[in-house]
C-alpha cells in the first residue's frame, strides 16, 4: 500500500513536460465539451463523431507521451505527433472493442430479465437468470481485466491482441491496485466535477474552464499512476 501511494504520488508530480501536457488537455478538454454541446443541442451526429475521433487523436499523443515523459525522455511536438498517429487505431479499435462488448453483455442481460418476467413460474425463472449469469460471469471476467489494455499498449507499442492478453495476466496480479487508482479516480471525478455542478446548476464560462482544469489535472494524474504501475509492477515481478 506504501508504494502505491508513492505512485500515486509520482504521478501527480509535475514537471514542464507533464504541464505542457497538461495545458493540451485542459484547452482541448474545454473546447471539446463546447463543441460537444452545441452538436447536441443541433443533433449534428457527424460532428460528434469528429469531436470524439479529435479526442482519441489527441488522447494517443497525451498517454503515449506521458510513457515517454516518465521514461526519462523529453516531450517535443514531434514525439506528441508521432504518438497520435502511431497509436491512433489500435486505441480506437481498442476502445470499439470495449463498447461492443459491453453494449453485447449488457443487451444480453436486458433480454434475459424481460424473458424471465414471462415465465410464470418464480423458480423457474430464477432458475433460468441464475444460469445464464453463471455462464455471463466468466466473459465479463475476462473483459473487466482486458481493461487494461490501453496502459499496456501505451507503454509497450504492442499490438491489439497481444496489449489484450498483457493487459489480463498482469491485472490478474494487480487487480486490486487498480482497483484502488480507478476507484480515486472515480471518486475524485464524482466530489470534485459531477457533484458541484449538478448540486449548484453551474454552466459558467468560468466554471468550464474550472472543470477543465480540475479534469486536465486529474487525467495526467490517474493516466500517469496507471502508467507507473504498469512499469514499477512488472519490474518487480521480473526481479523476483
Amino acid at each position: 500500500m506504501k508504494d502505491l501511494g508513492q505512485i500515486i504520488l509520482s504521478g501527480f508530480n509535475y514537471n514542464r513536460d507533464k504541464f505542457l501536457l497538461f495545458l493540451v488537455v485542459l484547452i482541448s478538454t474545454i473546447l471539446m465539451m463546447k463543441g460537444l454541446d452545441l452538436a447536441l443541442d443541433r443533433d449534428q451526429v457527424f460532428c460528434i463523431l469528429g469531436i470524439f475521433l479529435i479526442e482519441n487523436f489527441l488522447t494517443c499523443g497525451v498517454y503515449g507521451s506521458l510513457k515517454k515523459i516518465l521514461s526519462g525522455e523529453k516531450l517535443t511536438p514531434q514525439v506528441f505527433l508521432k504518438n497520435c498517429v502511431n497509436f491512433f487505431i489500435r486505441f480506437l479499435i481498442i476502445k470499439i472493442f470495449f463498447v461492443i462488448s459491453i453494449v453485447f453483455i449488457s443487451g444480453i442481460i436486458l433480454i434475459l430479465i424481460e424473458a424471465a418476467g414471462k415465465i410464470p413460474s418464480v423458480p423457474a425463472a430464477t432458475g433460468i437468470v441464475f444460469l445464464w449469469l453463471i455462464w455471463l460471469s466468466f466473459p465479463m471476467y475476462y473483459l473487466i481485466l482486458s481493461l487494461f489494455a490501453p496502459m499496456v499498449l501505451f507503454s509497450e507499442n504492442s499490438g491489439i491482441w497481444q496489449s489484450i492478453k498483457t493487459s489480463i495476466s498482469f491485472s490478474r496480479i494487480f487487480f486490486s491496485k487498480i482497483i484502488i487508482i480507478a476507484f480515486l479516480y472515480f471518486i475524485s471525478v464524482l466530489v470534485f466535477v459531477y457533484f458541484p455542478e449538478k448540486s449548484y446548476n453551474l454552466s459558467s464560462g468560468l466554471w468550464y474552464f474550472c472543470k477543465g482544469v480540475l479534469v486536465s489535472i486529474m487525467e495526467i494524474g490517474f493516466i500517469s499512476s496507471f502508467l507507473l504501475l504498469y512499469q514499477k509492477g512488472w519490474d518487480n515481478e521480473r526481479n523476483v
